[in-house]
């Protein structure tokens, strides 16, 4: 094995550019669905008096929406009713984590693709082994990454 000799070369070719874009795109893709948080709102209008009343269900990653009720306002009481807990519909969660889970191992694999192009040029560029091996890692991810944005919408 040859020792680690610092060659920034890799990074101005297409091979090392597009890690770096790779890269990044999975640090924004487990951030912005690790990291959500969302609210869904009912507005009351009540027929004995002028106001009205907001009910709030606050979720977030992972989806869990039959975890997320409907929060009455202080007291319980929405126009003269007793407010009962109401839940939303469905779980998300498999999905969600399915996403950031394989951001996060895309994320793990850049960087040390990455460490491979820049610090084991020699090794990378000699080795047919290594060379399809991340050629068929980066089909994966691909498919991966078209499946889960056509399935999302």
């Amino acid at each position: 094995m040859s020792s680690f000799q610092l060659n920034l070369n890799p990074l101005k070719e297409p091979l090392g550019f597009i890690k770096v874009l790779e890269w990044i795109a999975s640090i924004f893709a487990f951030a912005t669905c690790g990291g959500f948080k969302g609210k869904t709102e009912i507005q009351v209008s009540c027929t004995t008096g002028p106001e009205n009343k907001t009910i709030t269900a606050a979720f977030g990653y992972p989806f869990r929406l039959n975890e997320a009720s409907f929060q009455a306002p202080q007291g319980g009481n929405v126009c003269g009713v007793d407010w009962k807990n109401y839940v939303l519909i469905g779980d998300y969660s498999s999905s969600a984590q399915f996403y950031v889970t394989f951001a996060v191992f895309v994320f793990l694999y850049c960087i040390a693709a990455l460490l491979l192009y820049v610090g084991y040029t020699n090794l990378y560029r000699d080795s047919r082994k290594l060379t399809m091996t991340d050629f068929v890692i980066t089909i994966v991810v691909t498919f991966f990454v078209v499946g889960e944005h056509f399935s999302l919408g």
